[in-house]
């Protein structure tokens, strides 16, 4: 059921608990942005004011804008919109099962919230005070009770005591909830190896099923992409570490890179048989308060990493390899496959301080191939051209600045174009892209239109405005670039291919961006595996 105008007292005061119950989640508790943008909609829902929602009301009045702010430019509203939905999305999926009175939403395309409402709980309720956690449940009891004592009538123990010892379990769940979301950074002892390495037959995915797991996470997460990441499972040893408020660069995904399993640990990971590409993330974020003016960090941190066996990274070091702390960085493996048991075994092996690790992608590819990467550059979310294929948000960067266009609509040879939507956006300024890719040949192809040097735009000249050149791992693709000039006006794409790319010694394709004369950009970045 969708609420639609006034509300009684009554439900009005049970949307502002869920409202709190919201912001005080693991979902919103790291993002005040996105915390006062809730609140702000839900309050001017409550009060019968949601038509003076719009866009440049809620610029002007919420990340006080100008009045006559350029909504092309300023996109704060509809990204900080998208982050709400997915954070609402992830965290009534981490809830799923559990009661509410009331769902808030934020549907698509609008900024008034809506309250759904749950039927009565009675029966709901009952039911579950009597249902046993699940076997492989983080918060299930070390000492599961005896099959004798259930609430059936022939074991002879009354249902009132049932439920007394079912609600002295809610309780103390709940009170390990409170004290595990509220301390940050947290460490914990690792859990039993027997529960985690070897679950249920029925935890191991269906062929062709993308694995995404978010190591460290007790909860489910959606990514700027849409993808879905599954809470930690497979593992045995290590230890956790989570610092809610730490800033990582090179991805929209923070959260990803604040949960980290350390130490001397494993993975046993069930898998359909086939060819696998595997991701894993890392980002150095406890080394902050012993490094020295001096010194940036490497050498700190180092271990292994091998697959069934066999090392992929020996002597490993995150600062290194990303280039500093506190940045995403992803290795990429081709040809990885499960064991003879169906199993695919991740040892991480400390050489000096700990192993560390914050997620774990395998994705199922062709034998020998790996999957494309494809980048809308500015853009906050995943996006599907006319030919089918999957564009990601944009992530990998460093530097620059994001901008979503409103106008200028690209056309080629006179008529629109049909992914002139991929124009649309861009990052502008002196920024790069640090691309992870396993080791082979690449085509890599860049996007480009010019949308703000010439006639009716903001910038003035046309020819001659924008000049930049384009660096690979260090060596020049692209020397004193001019769109306007190359595409011979304003608004039409090129593009430009190179073939025979290979990655630097960190697994990446290094692409800097580097400005001459005005700001450098790049509207579309795709990497398409071209190993024979």
């Amino acid at each position: 059921m969708t609420e639609t105008e006034a509300l009684g007292e009554l439900r009005q005061q049970a949307v502002r608990a869920e409202l709190h119950h919201l912001l005080e989640s693991a979902a919103f508790r790291t993002s005040k942005r996105c915390r006062d943008f809730l609140a702000y909609i839900v309050e001017h829902t409550l009060s019968g004011q949601r038509l003076t929602l719009k866009e440049r009301s809620i610029g002007v009045d919420l990340f006080r804008l100008p009045y006559d702010f350029d909504t092309g430019q300023h996109t704060i509203v509809r990204v900080t919109a998208s982050e709400v939905r997915k954070k609402l999305a992830q965290h009534y999926l981490a809830e799923n099962g559990s009661y509410h009175a009331v769902q808030i939403d934020l549907p698509p395309g609008s900024y008034s919230a809506e309250f759904r409402w749950a039927p009565e709980p009675a029966e709901k309720q009952a039911s579950q005070l009597h249902e046993p956690l699940a076997p492989n449940s983080d918060l299930a009891p070390a000492v599961s009770p005896p099959p004798h004592q259930t609430a059936s009538p022939a074991t002879g123990l009354r249902p009132r005591g049932v439920l007394t010892v079912s609600l002295a379990a809610l309780f103390v769940i709940a009170g390990a909830l409170f004290l595990w979301h509220g301390r940050a950074p947290t460490v914990k002892p690792p859990g039993p190896a027997s529960t985690r390495a070897a679950e249920s037959p029925a935890a191991v995915p269906a062929t062709g099923t993308d694995v995404r797991i978010m190591v460290g996470s007790r909860d489910p997460y959606i990514d700027r992409s849409g993808r879905a990441w599954q809470p930690d499972r497979f593992f045995s040893g290590g230890s956790l570490l989570f610092s809610p408020a730490q800033k990582i660069s090179r991805t929209l995904d923070p959260d990803i890179y604040r949960h980290v399993r350390r130490g001397e640990f494993q993975y046993d990971i069930p898998l359909q048989p086939g060819s696998y590409e595997l991701h894993l993330h890392f980002a150095e974020t406890g080394l902050s308060d012993f490094i020295s003016a001096e010194s940036s960090g490497e050498g700190q941190r180092v271990f292994r990493v091998s697959a069934n066996g066999h090392t992929m990274l020996d002597f490993f070091d995150v600062v290194a390899d990303a280039d500093g702390t506190n940045t995403s960085d992803e290795r990429v493996f081709r040809n990885i496959s499960p064991g003879p048991d169906g199993l695919l075994h991740l040892s991480f092996t400390s050489v000096r301080g700990s192993a560390i690790l914050n997620g774990i992608e395998l994705l199922p590819v062709a034998s020998g191939k790996v999957r494309p990467i494809r980048i809308r550059a500015g853009w906050p979310s995943s996006w599907r051209d006319s030919t089918g294929h999957e564009w990601d948000a944009d992530h990998y960067f460093l530097g620059g600045n994001a901008l979503v266009r409103t106008t200028n609509p690209v056309r080629e040879d006179g008529a629109l174009s049909p992914d002139r939507a991929i124009y649309s956006s861009e990052r502008w300024g002196h920024f790069s892209y640090a691309l992870p890719v396993p080791d082979g040949r690449y085509k890599l192809t860049l996007r480009f239109s010019e949308g703000h040097y010439g006639e009716g735009n903001t910038g003035t000249g046309g020819l001659g405005s924008r000049i930049f050149d384009v660096y690979c791992n260090g060596v020049a693709l692209l020397r004193d670039f001019d769109i306007y000039k190359e595409a011979g006006r304003e608004g039409k794409p090129i593009n430009r291919s190179f073939a025979g790319i290979r990655p630097n010694a960190q697994g990446k394709i290094l692409l800097s961006f580097v400005p001459i004369k005005g700001m450098a950009c790049v509207n579309g970045i795709e990497v398409l595996d071209d190993s024979r």
